[in-house]
């Protein structure tokens, strides 16, 4: 089962490993945390050929969250298991949320067949903590669902917490047209019109095996059974992704984007696209914040392949990369900090829900009762 975790095991395409389970019981906020992973996770990352360079912060590790500030956490997941109880990895995911006070969290390689019957808890089941309101965003292929069991490779999703729920368009929301998947979106609507998506997407990894279950076996097939073209699916991603952001871009939008690129993402062509100042002129975030490049984001790997980019329009105030192990998947998580007036401009009145009980529609008596009142 590719969701067994807990231990160094290559389970997916790109040869990722998963680390929940190795960490200890320090708080992730703590200051012993945020300075670095644990003597045991550190010794076992060694011992797994992960490189030094990859268990130190790049950048500024973060404090506590300013007043008008909007935290966005993004990571590659490396699988996740629906089920809610025994899950040592979703609750280390909803720690570190917590912890780093995140309003955005975009997560890609869920790996959830959300249409299967087994996967019975979506991520707003997943990541609801008490009476704190959430609205999340979640993909995954669904011209495949019905065909794998509750395993599929590939997906996307986003949590949004906090204020900025107020000035989400749901309507303006959405995943990917195609319905492989690739990518989802929150839309922010502020004063005078002003709106910022925030964009998280999942570039597949080339695997040549015609017969294989990886996402961009999956994409070939449906571009070539569904579209009659066999362009390759990573030049179709870029293609599409491009396309929908220039034009997000000419209607006026500010845009902030996470990604797994699979690929180099300063030298190869999906980031220099997006570079471009001719083009998108977007930004990788972290590398511009701290006038340093970043370094390899996955574990074995040598390259970075993931970032976070953002417009020149929207202002960054903290960017970091923390070190390997430290979120739940095998690469490393991102944290960035957005002055929120340059995403929804002034802040709105402050909104305050009153506290409920939810409804339990699982017990028929209770559910009848509330009908009948």
């Amino acid at each position: 089962d590719n969701l067994l975790y807990g231990k160094l095991d290559t389970i997916d395409e790109t040869g990722t490993v998963d680390t929940a389970g190795l960490t200890d019981d320090d708080s992730v906020g703590s200051e012993t945390s945020r300075e670095g992973l644990s003597a045991k996770l550190k010794e076992m990352l060694e011992a797994s050929g992960v490189r030094d360079e990859l268990l130190r912060v790049h950048g500024v590790a973060p404090g506590s969250k300013a007043e008008g500030i909007v935290r966005l956490i993004y990571e590659n997941l490396n699988g996740l298991n629906s089920r809610m109880s025994d899950n040592e990895k979703l609750e280390k995911a909803r720690e570190l949320i917590h912890d780093l006070e995140a309003d955005i969290v975009c997560y890609n390689e869920h790996r959830l067949n959300l249409m299967h019957k087994d996967n019975k808890n979506g991520f707003s089941q997943l990541f609801r903590g008490g009476e704190a309101d959430i609205r999340t965003i979640s993909a995954h292929n669904r011209h495949e669902g019905k065909e794998v069991g509750r395993v599929q490779e590939g997906g996307t999703a986003m949590l949004l917490y906090g204020t900025l729920i107020e000035q989400m368009d749901m309507e303006e929301s959405g995943r990917d047209g195609s319905g492989l998947g690739r990518w989802v979106y929150m839309t922010f609507v502020g004063e005078g019109g002003l709106v910022t998506r925030v964009v998280c997407c999942y570039n597949p990894c080339y695997n040549k095996n015609a017969t294989s279950r990886t996402s961009y076996q999956q994409h070939r097939r449906y571009f070539i059974n569904k579209e009659h073209d066999d362009t390759c699916p990573r030049t179709r991603f870029k293609q599409d992704l491009v396309e929908l952001l220039k034009k997000w871009r000419e209607q006026g939008d500010r845009i902030i984007m996470c990604m797994d690129a699979n690929e180099d993402i300063y030298w190869k062509s999906i980031g220099r696209t997006l570079t471009d100042e001719e083009g998108l002129n977007m930004r990788e975030v972290v590398g511009n914040y701290t006038g340093q490049k970043i370094g390899a984001t996955y574990f074995r790997g040598s390259k970075p392949i993931d970032a976070v980019w953002a417009t020149p329009d929207v202002e960054v105030v903290g960017a970091c990369v923390m070190p390997a192990g430290f979120g739940v998947g095998d690469h490393r998580l991102f944290q960035v900090d957005f002055r929120a007036t340059s995403l929804v401009g002034a802040a709105p009145p402050k909104i305050v829900r009153p506290q409920s009980r939810r409804l339990n529609t699982k017990i028929p008596r209770i559910e009848q009762k509330y009908n009948q009142i």
